[in-house]
């Protein structure tokens, strides 16, 4: 089975290796000995490295084989598909026939090197794995980082509250050494000494339990100012000092961006190439954010001094009044919404104003709510305040909110044409021609952002609909390699999986039919099998899915891409929920109360419906991306 046919299983591997390194010892005479189930033995010493793995079938398929390169000779894992997933290196032996100890082994992701251990020096984050050095100690564990970024670092402040790891913290904050090695003295060392004190055990602890990070927390964006240099001689200082003052990171519940806030970091100096954090974080309660958190910058009291929110009675009113523009949104006439809209809009801006910290999220808020309003035809104007609102985040160094703003900007424009009353198809024509010159642009520009790996998606699936396919995978695969642990990354990752099987089989998450029975394509050979996403909003479609499906000549599985209108229901709500959408349907259903969002559709890169993968009689897929019933029936026709 070719590779590109079944993708690699993504693992994140614990730390520790798992055989002793003294074991895996290579002689120049003897390489063609070692089997690829030795090699994947060995694992990334560090948690949070995910790297490329064979599955159990395709391991028996893999090669051993021996290279010389750049000093080093070793043994190298080949995927079946001339990838490679891990490489183990050695340091040259002393003579022809030696047995030379590992000194480094290189772990893959994608075909690209991700992650490398020093075996006992370091451990490093390579291309899309990040930038970090990690000094070791025998026991494989980071004693100290030799490299990492602003972003690196803050990751690993969120990675530590939510543990409770103060010896995790303690890497990335500023010590009292650090001070004599940045040059640092008179009053404002005074005042960050002052500040490093109090970051101890104790503060930390008591941080850590204040701010409840939820288990699954994860680093989402970094936000700060441009960085600022001090220089030598200001403020007694011996040398130049780069700083960032004022910043602050989001923090996301899994891969729920709906379910985020932000961390006030403060200040970071950069110590050599290491970023480090001066005291203590802060922050409120997660899920219970206010925007009451005071922000003042040690380097810059100024430019920096800061209230992110509104007093307590004050800020309780904004919130009120927030809630209430909603509500009223929601019970609006169309001949209401328009004035309600603009005024919910510029209420949030007016309170992002108010309130620095949580501005990502209240100008993110604004820019969905003007971008509904124009999808929606209910809120033309709404182009226009996004053109506007993207003019005043265009120097903005918060590359998360700009792009988000630019990207509803982008789509608006289009549906401010196409929602117009009778467009005209030259006009339709020329929107969408944009539309998709003004998109490739912003991928070009924002491809590491959120917004630019939604983006990225909308027009690698706009490419399966024109059916270019290879244009399309360069997309999915770029999201893929970007964003790994997020939803949309592994959305990707399975858009890309499901265009590589064609030709070949199609692998499944394991699943079982709404009512009972295994979901099965194995077992379906014989006649031609159609797997049919699809929802409640698209009714034609499952019409004329029953239609082309009597008569017993297809197979139909069917996954329905509805989620559960309340994600609290109880297993009864959710039967009965389901029971009478899938009713006269004369298929079975796989039904996944996550919608769009659930495993199946994640695992074949579903975005919308319907959406159909043609299989033929073998088991072989013919095509992964017919878009209509009417399409289906042609390629049926053909097959016949």
């Amino acid at each position: 089975m070719r590779l590109a046919q079944r993708p690699f299983e993504r693992l994140s591997r614990g730390a520790g290796l798992a055989v002793a390194l003294g074991l895996l010892v290579v002689s120049s005479t003897a390489f063609g000995q070692y089997k690829p189930e030795q090699i994947l033995k060995q694992r990334p010493t560090q948690a949070d490295v995910e790297v490329d793995e064979p599955t159990a079938e395709e391991t028996p398929n893999c090669q051993v084989k021996a290279f010389k390169e750049g000093g080093y000779q070793g043994v190298c894992l080949y995927a079946p598909d001339g990838t490679t997933p891990l490489r183990v290196w050695c340091a040259p032996p002393p003579k022809e026939g030696a047995r030379a100890t590992v000194e480094q082994i290189r772990f893959y992701r994608d075909g690209r090197e991700v992650y490398r251990d020093v075996l006992g020096k370091e451990a490093r984050w390579v291309n899309a794995g990040g930038s970090r050095r990690g000094a070791v100690d025998k026991t494989k564990k980071i004693v100290a980082w030799l490299s990492i970024s602003p972003e690196e670092a803050t990751a690993e402040i969120v990675a530590a509250l939510a543990t409770n790891d103060f010896e995790r913290f303690q890497r990335v904050a500023l010590t009292s050494a650090d001070l004599q090695t940045l040059g640092l003295g008179g009053s404002l060392a005074q005042e960050i000494e002052r500040q490093i004190a109090a970051a101890d055990a104790d503060g930390f602890a008591k941080l850590a339990a204040a701010l409840k990070l939820p288990a699954d927390v994860r680093w989402g964006a970094f936000n700060g100012n441009r960085p600022a240099t001090i220089p030598a001689g200001q403020d007694g200082l011996a040398k130049d000092l780069t700083v960032y003052y004022n910043a602050n990171v989001v923090v996301v519940k899994g891969d729920d961006a709906a379910q985020s806030q932000q961390l006030y970091v403060g200040d970071l100096v950069k110590v050599g190439d290491v970023w480090k954090i001066v005291g203590l974080p802060s922050g409120e309660a997660f899920g219970e954010a206010t925007g009451v958190v005071s922000a003042s910058s040690v380097f810059f009291p100024a430019e920096g001094a800061a209230v992110a929110g509104a007093e307590g009675a004050g800020n309780a009113e904004i919130g009120a009044e927030l809630t209430a523009a909603y509500q009223a949104l929601e019970a609006a006439s169309p001949t209401e919404y328009p004035a309600l809209c603009e005024k919910t809009f510029n209420l949030l801006l007016t309170v992002a104003a108010q309130n620095p910290t949580e501005e990502t999220s209240l100008v993110s808020q604004a820019a969905d709510l003007a971008f509904s309003g124009v999808q929606s035809g209910l809120y033309p104007a709404g182009a226009e305040k996004l053109a506007a609102l993207a003019d005043v985040y265009k120097d903005s160094s918060n590359a998360e909110l700009k792009a988000h703003v630019r990207y509803r900007q982008i789509t608006a424009d289009y549906y401010a044409v196409v929602q117009t009353s009778q467009p005209k198809p030259k006009e339709i024509a020329n929107a969408q021609e944009k539309y998709a010159e003004d998109l490739a642009s912003f991928v070009e520009e924002y491809a590491t952002t959120t917004a630019g790996a939604e983006a990225t998606l909308s027009l690698a699936m706009n490419n399966e609909y024109m059916v270019e396919n290879d244009a399309a995978a360069s997309y999915y695969s770029q999201v893929a390699q970007n964003f790994p642990e997020s939803q949309l990354g592994k959305k990707a990752a399975g858009a890309l999986a499901r265009l590589q099987a064609e030709g070949g089989e199609l692998k499944l998450p394991a699943a079982r039919y709404f009512g009972g029975g295994v979901c099965d394509l194995a077992a379906l050979k014989g006649k031609p099998t159609v797997v049919f996403c699809w929802a409640s909003w698209e009714p034609d479609s499952v019409a004329a899915m029953k239609r082309l499906a009597t008569g017993g000549a297809l197979n139909v599985v069917g996954l329905n891409l509805d989620a559960m209108p309340n994600p609290e229901a109880t297993a009864e709500e959710q039967n009965a929920f389901y029971k009478e959408l899938v009713a006269g349907q004369p298929w079975k259903n796989v039904c996944d109360p996550a919608g769009l969002d659930g495993a199946l559709a994640t695992a074949l890169g579903i975005q919308n419906a319907p959406w159909i993968i043609l299989i033929d009689k073998t088991g072989k897929v013919v095509r992964s991306n017919v878009t209509s019933v009417e399409e289906l029936e042609s390629f049926l026709a053909e097959m016949k």
